[in-house]
This record gives C-alpha cells, sequence and structure tokens, in this order.
C-alpha cells in the first residue's frame, strides 16, 4: 500500500513538473514561429551618400551604410559638416511581395557664417513607390544648393531596398 502511494504521488509529482514545459515548449514554438515571419518579411536597406561638386565630374566625398530593419521601421542617416547637418529618414511599407512604399523625409540646415552666421532650416517629404533591388536617388538639398561659404555643392543618397537574407 504505502508504495502504491509512493508511485502515485511520483506520478503526480512528475506529471505537474512536465506540465509547465510542455507549456514553455509550446511558447518557444510560438516565438520561433514569430521570429521566422520577422526575419522574413526584414529588409536590408543600402545608403550610399556621396557630396559632388556639378560641373566638376567628380565626388568630393561618399559614405556608405547599409541597415536591417522591418516594414514601417525607418532609418537615419545624420550628416554633418562644419557649415551643414542632413538628416534623412527612409520608411520602407510593404505594397505586394516585390513592391515597398518608400517614405523619405528630410531636414538640413545650413549656416551662411559670410551673413552674419544666418541658419537656413529646410525640410522635404516624398512618397515613392519602388520594387526590391531598385535604386532611387534622393536630393535632400533639392538640386543645387549654391551658398557662398560651402559653393555650389549636391548631397545626393543613393538607397536601394533588398530583402534581408541571414
Amino acid at each position: 500500500m504505502k508504495l502504491r502511494f509512493l508511485a502515485a504521488a511520483l506520478i503526480m509529482i512528475t506529471s505537474a513538473a512536465l506540465a509547465p514545459v510542455h507549456g514553455q515548449a509550446a511558447e518557444l514554438d510560438h516565438l520561433a514561429d514569430s521570429l521566422d515571419a520577422l526575419i522574413s518579411g526584414a529588409l536590408r536597406v543600402n545608403i550610399q551618400a556621396r557630396i559632388v561638386e556639378p560641373g566638376q565630374g567628380g565626388e568630393v566625398w561618399t559614405m556608405d551604410l547599409t541597415r536591417v530593419t522591418i516594414g514601417g521601421r525607418s532609418v537615419r542617416v545624420r550628416l554633418e559638416g562644419a557649415n551643414i547637418i542632413v538628416i534623412a529618414d527612409f520608411t520602407p511599407y510593404w505594397e505586394s511581395e516585390d513592391e515597398l512604399l518608400l517614405v523619405a523625409q528630410g531636414q538640413t540646415w545650413v549656416t551662411d557664417d559670410t551673413a552674419g552666421g544666418e541658419t537656413i532650416h529646410r525640410t522635404s517629404f516624398t512618397t515613392m513607390p519602388i520594387r526590391l533591388g531598385e535604386p532611387l536617388v534622393f536630393l535632400p538639398l533639392g538640386t543645387d544648393l549654391d551658398n557662398d561659404q560651402l559653393g555650389l555643392l549636391n548631397i545626393e543618397l543613393e538607397i536601394n531596398v533588398e530583402r534581408y537574407q541571414s
């Protein structure tokens, strides 16, 4: 009788101990499925920032940046120089299996020391439908900025959005 009681108690304790493990395993499976879904929808945003002098045919400065994001989450680029700050945010939104809507927001601050240190602030906002892997160019300053301090220059941000591949 005592042996049966101990066997029954052992079975009950074992069952009670294994129940949370089974529940945790289900949660881990759900978490793994969620992570797989997140990774399958992840995007790699490649940005090449360039400063070029129009008519000179050359790049004055260049920088490459790659970030991983998901649809609806922005990628920020910040460029700072002696008299200029450029901040650009790029937010991709899924439209279909291989098409995105890319929202580009830009802010620039240009300080002209020759004009008493006056700072000009500009904003830009545009929405562009793109296909995965299709490069596009965003000009946060417009086409040309002619400034006595900076001269004639263009800032070009070339963006290419692709599926993230781990």
